[in-house]
C-alpha cells in the first residue's frame, strides 16, 4: 500500500465541492445542529480538539468572537485536565476529531461527563465521539492515507459554515461566499506542484523552518508547521506573526527560513511588512497569499475569495511532500505514531 499523500492533496477540491453541497442542503446535519443551538442559546461555546483539528477551529472561533459571542478556543487536553469546570449545562461544547476516537475526547466524555450540549465534528459518523454527542456533523473527507490533508480542509469548511450559520448568515449567502473559494481550491491544487518545484533550492535543505500568520492565517501557519514535522520529519514552528515580533524575531538573519502566511483582512499589510523586514535581515522568506507591494520576495499567490483559508494550506501540503521526497523520506509515513492518537 502506498503512503504517498499526493492523491489525497489533489482530491481536496472535489471533496470540498461535494461537502459544501451537502452542508448547505436543507435539513443537513449542520442545519439541524444550528436550529438546536439557536433554541438552546448557549451562554458560552467551547471549540476544542487536538493537532490540526484544533487549528481548524481557530477561524470559526474568531468569527464567533467578532460577532460578539462568548467563545473559547482551547486544546482538548488542557480542557480535560485543567478547564472542565468551564463546561456547564448552558455550554455548547464543539469537539473536533477526525477519527472521533482521539484519547482526550474519549476521556473527557467518560471521566468528566459534560453537562452541556456536545456537538461532534468528525469524519467518522460511527465513532465513539459521534455516538455520545447531541449533534453530529460529518465532514465528508472520506478515506485518508496518513497525515491530515483532506480531513483538515473538510473540518475547516464544516466549522466555517457552522460559525456563519450561528451568526445569522443564510445558506444562500454562504453559497455565494464559499462556492468561489471551492473553485479556487482547484486552481491552487493544479498550480501548486509547479510553484513548489520552482522555489529556490535552499527551501529543500535540512533545517528548521518558521511559519507565521495572523487571524485565520494563523490556522494555516500552525497546521503547516505540524504538517512539515509529520510529513517530512522537519523541525518547523508555526506561530502568530505578532508573537514572532515579541522575541523570536531575534532568530532572523542568514540561515533562517520563514514562511509568512498572509491572508486578506485587517492585518494583511502587517504580515507583508514582516516578510519584507525578515528578508532585509537576511532570512530566506516565502510569502503564501497576497504578494507584498514593491518587494522582490518569493511568493505563492492565492486567489482572494471569502474563504481563502480553505485552500491556503494546499501549497504547504505539496511542499511538505516534496521536501520529504528530496530528503529520501516516504511522505506521510509515520515512524512513532499512528493515524489515531490513543495514548496520553
Amino acid at each position: 500500500m502506498t503512503t504517498d499523500i499526493l492523491d489525497d492533496i489533489l482530491d481536496q477540491p472535489r471533496m470540498l465541492a461535494a461537502a459544501l453541497q451537502n452542508h448547505l442542503h436543507p435539513e443537513s446535519a449542520i442545519d439541524i445542529a444550528v436550529q438546536g443551538i439557536l433554541q438552546m442559546r448557549p451562554r458560552r461555546m467551547i471549540l476544542t480538539g487536538m493537532g490540526s483539528s484544533l487549528f481548524a477551529a481557530y477561524p470559526a472561533y474568531l468569527r464567533l468572537l467578532g460577532a460578539g459571542l462568548a467563545a473559547i478556543w482551547i486544546e482538548l487536553s488542557e480542557l480535560l485536565h485543567y478547564a472542565s469546570g468551564q463546561i456547564g449545562p448552558d455550554t455548547l461544547l464543539v469537539i473536533v476529531s477526525q477519527s472521533g476516537e482521539t484519547v482526550e475526547a474519549l476521556r473527557l466524555l467518560a471521566d468528566r461527563r459534560p453537562s452541556g450540549s456536545v456537538l461532534a465534528i468528525t469524519n467518522n459518523a460511527e465513532s465513539t465521539l459521534a455516538k455520545n454527542a447531541h449533534w453530529v456533523i460529518t465532514t465528508g473527507a472520506g478515506p485518508e492515507l496518513t497525515v491530515a490533508t483532506k480531513t483538515y480542509c473538510a473540518a475547516l469548511l464544516a466549522l466555517t459554515i457552522l460559525a456563519e450559520r450561528i451568526v445569522g448568515t443564510t445558506p444562500r449567502e454562504l453559497a455565494a461566499l464559499l462556492e468561489p473559494a471551492v473553485a479556487a481550491a482547484g486552481t491552487v491544487a493544479t498550480a501548486a506542484q509547479e510553484q513548489i518545484n520552482n522555489l529556490a533550492p535552499e527551501w529543500f535543505a535540512p533545517g528548521p523552518i518558521t511559519l507565521v500568520g495572523r487571524g485565520p492565517a494563523l490556522a494555516t501557519a500552525l497546521s503547516g508547521g505540524l504538517l512539515l514535522k509529520e510529513t517530512a520529519k522537519m523541525p518547523a514552528e508555526g506561530m502568530s506573526s505578532a508573537q514572532f515580533r515579541h522575541g523570536p524575531l531575534e532568530i532572523s538573519g542568514p540561515g533562517h527560513r520563514a514562511i509568512v502566511c498572509a491572508a486578506p483582512g485587517p492585518t494583511l499589510a502587517l504580515d507583508q511588512k514582516l516578510a519584507i523586514e525578515l528578508q532585509s535581515h537576511g532570512s530566506r522568506v516565502l510569502l503564501i497569499g497576497s504578494p507584498a507591494p514593491n518587494a522582490n520576495i518569493e511568493t505563492i499567490p492565492l486567489p482572494e475569495t471569502g474563504g481563502t483559508s480553505l485552500y491556503a494550506l494546499i501549497p504547504l501540503q505539496v511542499f511538505a511532500r516534496e521536501l520529504a521526497i528530496r530528503q529520501g523520506i516516504t511522505p506521510g509515513a509515520f515512524r512513532f505514531i499512528g493515524k489515531v492518537t490513543t495514548d496520553e
